[in-house]
């Protein structure tokens, strides 16, 4: 190891430091769990001036097979940027940490949103497009289902837009445990395709009052529409809004 190497190693330990102190102030719960030698590879690239994006990538991936959820990872990461000068995390590293914290379970599933581990658009266009599938004149199996239509607040940052987003779509997959199609439309709205609820409004309260309170999501429910091509032209609707 040569003389740069020790002295950024110990420039790294001097960033290490603040950043742990800074986050367990942000609440982080279990501090003999936060050191990991992921913390030392984003302190070390830091420190060089190197890109961020591939530390905070196996940063992610980390805190993910430590069990640290992605809120609490998130959060952490802003405690690094604090300590490092930056005003917020920059898109990117949120980003990249996020990913990492997804692909760490994901193995070679290419159906999902990289961003946040929920099924990607085109996975919901081709699950509607198997429900409207069905003999002439009868009922397609589309009847019988519905949308829930979660949407984050359009005048956040878009950082901040960003990390509720891959908060909400964690909590949204703990919610929906028995099939639902759980899709991300766009950066700020995820839409759920469930089957008919004998209580249809008491769900969408459930929905409201957990993950979407703890998001500021708002919830609405959309009945589909009688044909297919109606339904593409609601999903391209709701994805642009």
């Amino acid at each position: 190891m040569g003389e740069t190497d020790v002295d950024t190693g110990a420039r790294a330990l001097d960033l290490r430091a603040p950043w742990g102190r800074r986050s367990r102030a942000k609440g982080w719960a279990a501090p003999e769990d936060w050191w990991t030698p992921a913390v030392d590879a984003v302190c070390a690239a830091h420190i060089d001036g190197r890109d961020l994006t591939g530390p905070c990538t196996r940063l992610g991936s980390a805190r993910a097979r430590n069990s640290i959820g992605v809120g609490q990872s998130l959060t952490d990461l802003a405690a690094f940027t604090d300590v490092a000068g930056w005003d917020e995390p920059p898109l990117e590293l949120l980003r990249a940490l996020a990913e990492g914290w997804a692909d760490a379970d994901r193995g070679t599933d290419t159906c999902q949103d990289p961003l946040t581990g929920l099924a990607s658009d085109a996975y919901l266009r081709t699950r509607l497009a198997e429900l409207y599938r069905c003999p002439e004149e009868a009922e397609p199996a589309a009847t019988h289902h519905r949308l829930l239509v979660v949407s984050l607040d359009a005048g956040l940052d878009p950082w901040r837009r960003t990390a509720r987003l891959i908060v909400l779509g964690h909590e949204l997959g703990r919610f929906f445990t028995r099939g639902e199609s759980v899709c991300v439309l766009s950066r700020g709205r995820v839409a759920v395709l469930v089957p008919a609820h004998p209580d249809p409004a008491g769900q969408v309260q459930a929905l409201r009052s957990g993950p979407g309170s703890d998001t500021g999501a708002s919830v609405c429910e959309v009945a589909l529409p009688p044909t297919h091509r109606e339904a593409v032209t609601l999903l391209d609707i709701l994805a642009g809004g």
